[in-house]
């Protein structure tokens, strides 16, 4: 009698179930790839952001600190802006109102160079502005405005730079006559990052 051998091997009905559940693992793991992928970039994106917030923080607060009078906020409400007296810089020779990397040793708002700031009868307090750029729906930037004491004219400021980007809410507060409360709140994606912080102005009662 003759005893055919039998060959070994997968069936097209086999086949055709391995082939749709390797589908569905593939499928699954791809889903959860980008999952991954797209949380890690929502991170990564407000981390890139944290260092601008602490900069402009830091950056507000010793303003605030040097400061002798507090223009904006006022002690009724919060406000999207800052404005304090600037007695910090120091970018000019203020005797010829020329740029110098080193400055003076004095601050630019002592205009006539007496060592004096903002005396009553001198130069008149300059204000650095702090405020929301809101051209851009989708991106807020938290802008500064320094006074430019390259000239005489008290009322004349440099162009604004961009302290921080992705801002979606700046509010500062006035918590009593030298004390101002800010806090930044800033995104990119889907992770929202909120910073606060509180200064006190030393020349303020």
């Amino acid at each position: 009698m003759h005893n055919p051998m039998k060959k070994a091997g997968f069936t097209l009905i086999e086949l055709l179930i391995a082939i749709a559940l390797m589908a569905i693992i593939v499928g699954t793991l791809d889903q959860v790839a980008a999952r991954v992928l797209s949380t890690y970039s929502a991170v990564q994106a407000s981390q890139n952001l944290v260092p601008q917030g602490r900069y402009a923080l830091e950056r507000m607060v010793s303003f605030i600190q040097e400061s002798d009078q507090i223009q904006t906020p006022p002690t009724t409400a919060p406000t999207e802006i800052l404005a304090v007296s600037e007695r910090l810089g120091d970018q000019y020779t203020n005797a010829s109102r020329i740029y110098a990397a080193g400055g003076d040793g004095l601050p630019d708002a002592d205009t006539n160079a007496n060592g004096l700031v903002n005396e009553e009868s001198g130069d008149p307090p300059e204000f650095i502005i702090f405020d929301l750029d809101k051209t851009d729906a989708a991106n807020w930037k938290l802008m500064e405005q320094m006074p430019d004491y390259g000239t005489v004219s008290t009322s004349d400021f440099k162009a604004k730079t961009i302290l921080c980007e992705y801002v979606t809410a700046f509010a500062c507060t006035r918590l009593s006559a030298g004390i101002v409360a800010i806090t930044l709140t800033f995104q990119q994606g889907t992770k929202a990052v909120t910073l606060r912080t509180t200064a006190k102005a030393r020349w303020v009662d």
